[in-house]
């Protein structure tokens, strides 16, 4: 009956004494969150990499698990942010080209590279300060809110980007933009409609100009 005595002996010990060592210390802490801002965010980040190393990101570019990259959900592609743990203080500078993370309770995800600068590997996950350093957006909204938009077409000219853009003009009141972006050493004019808050009202937009007959998909800004 030796080993009902030692099952006891352990229901006796309170959550968080046990005496053996060696054992983890599943406890969580409880660091306090400050408000965010238009240009400073707080909650939990994550990290990945090893399945996705390799394969396209949201942006189009290649995903580099070793490379100073993140992933967000709102931020503008091509933002750099800084991101601090909040439980050692360790900051990395990164750059927004995905989408993510999609786990709910989580604002950002970091490459491999980026995570293991700031201890954020073993954890996991772990709350941390965003702070924006720069960006290529030109709205005046908060740049941690979504905002959709519509995309007419990209070109390599822009001529033809500039045509678009006078031809949408004469359909839609939305403001119609062309923005320039460069990719593997190219540079590409997209035409951009609208801004909203509203995903249903981007889609109604998109539908509008698809029976028009452009080609036209949703981005978040």
């Amino acid at each position: 009956m030796i080993w009902v005595r030692f099952a006891v002996l352990i229901a006796l010990f309170p959550a968080g004494c046990f005496p053996f060592p060696g054992l983890p210390n599943w406890e969580s802490r409880d660091i306090s969150r400050p408000r965010s801002t238009d240009t400073v965010q707080y909650g939990k980040a994550s990290w990945y990499g090893d399945k996705e190393h390799g394969n396209r990101s949201a942006s189009g570019e290649v995903f580099n698990r070793y490379a100073y990259t993140a992933a967000h959900k709102e931020l503008p592609f091509g933002t750099v942010v800084r991101v601090t743990n909040l439980e050692n203080r360790k900051h990395v500078t990164v750059r927004i080209n995905d989408r993510g993370p999609y786990v709910r309770g989580r604002v950002i995800d970091l490459s491999y590279m980026a995570a293991e600068s700031i201890g954020l590997v073993r954890s996991g996950v772990a709350e941390v300060k965003i702070e924006v350093l720069s960006t290529p957006s030109k709205r005046s909204e908060s740049l941690f809110v979504s905002l959709y938009t519509v995309q007419a077409g990209s070109f390599r000219t822009r001529e033809k980007a500039y045509g678009l853009k006078r031809e949408l003009s004469r359909v839609t009141d939305e403001e119609v933009r062309v923005e320039s972006f460069a990719f593997e050493g190219n540079t590409y004019y997209r035409v951009r409609v609208g801004r909203f808050r509203e995903r249903k009202d981007a889609e109604m937009l998109r539908v509008v100009l698809r029976k028009r007959g452009y080609v036209a998909s949703i981005y978040v800004e």
